[in-house]
């Protein structure tokens, strides 16, 4: 499928059809294995601790005006979109976007979903969707700063409701490898 969000971050992503074997720095295999959940709303629960969405955004963009920095003339088309931080015991582990057309009425009634994650209302089984294959990415370390803010790695998939598509990147923050660390987690075992 064609990608909605052609620069989801600055700079452009190289995506890849699967995990690099490179991990980013401080990942190990439980990591790995959470960033390829098919739910990761039912990965980060299944770690135990206190689960949470923030909505950083929603609403229509378009080049000039992407609240994560953008200024790339690829993206003009206008977009509907859902930014959010999911945290866990209060640390932001993953930074998503959702995307899709602003005409999208069906897609735009399902990201309208408040501070509820969005992986309840894909993952329900209420709702006739085809999800792509995931597509990974590695983010260069920008400067060799350390930044708690910049993600370490990236992940992109695509849901197909009867053609109208949704984008939905989402983006590992430092605080993935600490989490991936630090629990015993149940959801890895039947991975």
């Amino acid at each position: 499928m064609k990608p909605i969000n052609l620069n989801p971050m600055n700079p452009p992503l190289n995506w890849q059809d699967k995990l690099p074997s490179e991990l980013p720095q401080g990942w190990n295999e439980r990591a790995a294995a959470l960033c390829q959940a098919q739910s990761l709303t039912a990965a980060l629960r299944a770690l135990g601790g206190s689960f949470t969405v923030k909505v950083l955004y929603i609403g229509e963009l378009d080049w000039q005006c992407n609240p994560l920095g953008e200024n790339h003339a690829e993206t003009a088309a206008p977009q509907f979109v859902r930014d959010v931080l999911l945290h866990l015991d209060g640390v932001p582990v993953v930074q998503a976007r959702s995307a899709c057309s602003p005409q999208s009425q069906a897609w735009r009634g399902v990201l309208d979903c408040g501070t509820q994650p969005l992986g309840e209302r894909l993952f329900d089984g209420t709702l006739p969707l085809k999800r792509s294959a995931f597509e990974f990415c590695l983010m260069e370390n920008a400067g060799g700063q350390d930044d708690f803010r910049r993600p370490v790695a990236a992940r992109r998939s695509y849901f197909d409701w009867d053609g109208e598509v949704l984008e939905l990147t989402e983006y590992f923050c430092r605080g993935w490898r600490s989490l991936c660390r630090a629990r015993i987690c149940r959801f890895c075992i039947f991975l």
